[in-house]
């Protein structure tokens, strides 16, 4: 394996302006800087030691970081006993004078640091790449369930992986739903991190010994991680992946390290929010409040299997206005806003601020009604209001669905109506929670 200065641009363009220099190549592993003579080709072929030092031909040879690299051939002025065609070919060679042994390995060093730091600095600079990419990808994200959806998307995609799972602060997120196999190992991974609060990495599932006596994980994904998810030395939650190509563990640590940040952050905020009933900005009920409702309300429909809708409502460009308006202008929107809400709330709803410039209502309807609901909402807030508002909704006809899944598919429809252009009502529909979800 090359080492990485190998790999820099920087050792690639000092090596080859001293190829050219001194006429000759210089060699690293795989990589040729310059071109072979053809003294060289012969030789390869003709030994198994093709830079070793013979009489009339000389090499430098430097070690570094395990690699072997050498300079040359040069023709020395001295007998030899090369066959006719190689000493033909020897003739074609550049002269060897006597500093090029100390110019070489000075150089050829030298080139290597520079190449060593260039590596280093490459890494740093894919490092704030990384993280400025996926800050701006969860920037957004105003409570710990949203963060983790959005992470769980993002390590997805980013790094190819096959699944992805997040739990932290008692909430949990899924790429995908995985095998019973799958489900195997991955508790045994999660066992592992927690009993040792390090990362524990899986080379390959089908053989690893940490997950002997699993059925069935031939058919898996040959590689899986656990990372650990630790804030001020407590372990706050952890993560597992899997893919089938090797995984970028120091990548993957790197935007973990950030998204704990991230999650105890707003792991804080929402013990704050929720320690009241009431926001107390727009008056609407706080999340704590909601979610208390939202249980009896799903309860209580669950039980006759009548229907019930989520409504999820995010204000347009709203941190572009607060940010250009000023925050007093921005509070008037949430205030104008919440309160077309709150007059809209049917009986027997509950609506509430959500977290920043998103809403919830809560309805006991099935969907036309609700959607009739969502579009007065959204034609009274674009006539009173400077910004219009996206609506997603979720029903379930039964009430059968959690409420995690009606909340999480609400939510999957208000970036639908954010993606077709905003200021506008998405909704999706469920018959049963063992069917699948429609998009109407």
């Amino acid at each position: 394996m090359l080492p990485s200065f190998v790999k820099t641009d920087i050792w690639r363009e000092l090596m080859e302006t001293l190829s050219a220099k001194l006429k000759v190549p210089i060699v690293c592993e795989q990589a040729v800087f310059g071109k072979l003579s053809f003294f060289q080709e012969l030789r390869n072929r003709k030994t198994d030691t093709p830079y070793s030092q013979a009489p009339g031909i000389r090499y430098v040879s430097v070690e570094i970081d395990g690699a072997k690299i050498h300079a040359g051939p040069f023709k020395a002025d001295e007998a030899h006993t090369f066959d006719e065609e190689l000493a033909d070919a020897r003739e074609k060679l550049p002269a060897w004078k006597d500093n090029y042994a100390e110019i070489l390995e000075i150089s050829i060093k030298q080139a290597a640091v520079s190449g060593r730091n260039a590596h280093t600095l490459n890494e740093a600079l894919n490092r704030s790449k990384l993280l400025l990419e996926f800050s701006q990808a969860i920037g957004h994200s105003q409570d710990a369930e949203k963060a983790l959806f959005t992470a769980v998307q993002f390590l997805a995609y980013k790094f190819k992986l096959n699944n992805v799972f997040i739990s932290a602060y008692g909430k949990y997120s899924r790429h995908f739903d995985i095998s019973e196999a799958g489900k195997a190992v991955e508790q045994r991974i999660v066992a592992q991190v927690k009993g040792t609060k390090t990362t524990c990495t899986i080379q390959n599932i089908q053989t690893d010994f940490l997950l002997e006596g699993i059925k069935d994980r031939e058919k898996l994904n040959k590689y899986a991680a656990g990372f650990p998810l630790v804030f001020n030395r407590e372990l706050v939650g952890y993560v597992v992946v899997n893919s089938e190509n090797t995984l970028p563990i120091d990548d993957i640590s790197e935007v973990l390290y950030e998204l704990t940040r991230v999650l105890s952050r707003l792991s804080q905020y929402e013990k704050v929010q929720e320690s009241a009933v009431t926001d107390a900005l727009t008056g609407l009920s706080n999340r704590a409040e909601l979610v208390k409702k939202f249980d009896d309300i799903h309860s209580k429909l669950a039980k006759t299997q009548q229907p019930i809708s989520v409504m999820m409502l995010d204000i347009d460009n709203f941190k572009k206005y607060n940010d250009t308006q000023g925050h007093p202008e921005g509070d008037r929107v949430l205030k104008a806003v919440a309160e077309i809400i709150k007059n809209a709330t049917p009986k027997e709803s509950i609506s509430c601020r959500y977290g920043g410039e998103e809403f919830m209502m809560v309805m006991p309807f099935e969907q036309q009604k609700a959607k009739e609901t969502a579009e007065q909402i959204r034609a009274d807030i674009e006539k009173t209001c400077p910004l219009t508002v996206s609506i997603g909704i979720m029903t379930c006809m039964n009430s059968s669905v959690s409420r995690e899944t009606l909340v999480r598919e609400a939510d999957r429809a208000l970036y639908r109506a954010k993606e077709l252009g905003k200021n506008k009502v998405i909704a999706y529909l469920t018959v049963d929670k063992a069917l699948g979800i429609i998009d109407t």
